[in-house]
């Protein structure tokens, strides 16, 4: 016998004896091995383009088929073809998590799900509910849709999960203060704050992938909303500055360069408005343009080094 067969039969004795001593089945091997193999794939990004565009068409061609056919079903068949598919398609997206090879497919099969039950509960509610109430039909739909992805999420931790049950929770919530007759601008400051807040700790966790969004998010509707406020209340539309600036020194300390990026539009837009409110009458306006030029340029210049500093410090 030779060497090479000899180290061969060695090697899967102690793969024998370390699956014995670790209790790992065959199926656990193959699959372990079928993952890897399919990492080390140099066309990998090519099928999975292929894939999601697969998908996509089927997404679609399942709504052209439910359109073309719409006006010929009845009650309990619309709801069951758009409810259907989205309860089917968020069981499957649990199922494949307990498989490595295919658990990357849960996204796409959540975010599928994510489409279809709100429309097959809503079709539901239109075909069967009383009542033409359309803001409290959005507001318990949504909170359904909520706990149903959050719950899954506590056992199953996957950050697709969260995303979307958060993002339910914020719809329902913010019907729910519109319902309550809450301003509109303090709705956008209010859940803006809040999102900002809750990104920061899903930034601290392993779901950290989703927080940009929720940065982005939730700056511009906190900005957007405080200008709503203060472009009415001249001279304390001058407030608008340091929140601005105090977001982007925020920024670095949430390492998001997100929250840098909106907040440094939001302050230059801010003093575009500012100088155009107030200097565009004047014969000094040319100056006033100067000097907006260099204030950009130092407002730009600061970005980029807090930019850079976000670089430089551990997540």
């Amino acid at each position: 016998m030779s060497s090479d067969s000899t180290t061969k039969k060695d090697a899967l004795e102690h793969i024998v004896t370390l699956a014995q001593t670790h209790d790992i089945t065959l199926d656990e091997i193959g699959a372990h091995l079928t993952k890897g193999a399919l990492k080390d794939k140099s066309g990998g990004w090519l099928s999975r383009v292929l894939g999601y565009l697969g998908a996509a068409f089927i997404f679609g061609g399942l709504g052209l088929f439910i359109t073309m056919i719409w006006d010929d079903l009845n009650s309990p068949a619309r709801v069951i073809i758009t409810y259907g598919p989205g309860i089917v398609a968020f069981i499957l997206g649990i199922l494949v998590l307990k498989d490595e090879r295919y658990e990357k497919a849960s996204t796409p099969l959540f975010l599928k799900s994510a489409v279809l039950l709100p429309t097959g509960m809503f079709v539901f509610l239109y075909e069967y509910a009383d009542g033409d109430d359309a803001q409290l039909a959005a507001m318990i739909v949504f909170g359904i849709l909520a706990l149903q992805f959050l719950l899954p999420f506590f056992k199953l931790q996957r950050t697709s999960l969260l995303f979307f049950a958060y993002l339910f929770w914020n719809s329902s919530l913010g019907i729910l203060m519109e319902r309550a007759d809450v301003p509109g601008e303090l709705i956008g400051i209010g859940l803006g704050a809040s999102i900002m807040a809750v990104a920061w700790t899903i930034d601290r966790t392993q779901h950290r992938a989703i927080a940009p969004f929720w940065y982005f998010l939730g700056s511009i509707g906190l900005l957007w909303s405080v200008f709503d406020v203060v472009k009415e209340a001249p001279p304390f539309d001058l407030l608008y500055l340091p929140l601005t600036i105090g977001l982007m020194i925020i920024s670095t300390r949430m390492h998001s360069r997100t929250l840098l990026l909106v907040s440094t539009f939001a302050l230059l837009g801010f003093l575009g408005y500012y100088t155009d409110e107030y200097f565009a009458d004047v014969t000094g306006w040319p100056i006033a343009l100067m000097l907006m030029g260099f204030m950009l340029i130092g407002v730009s210049a600061y970005a980029v080094k807090l930019g850079r500093q976000i670089g430089k410090k551990p997540l």
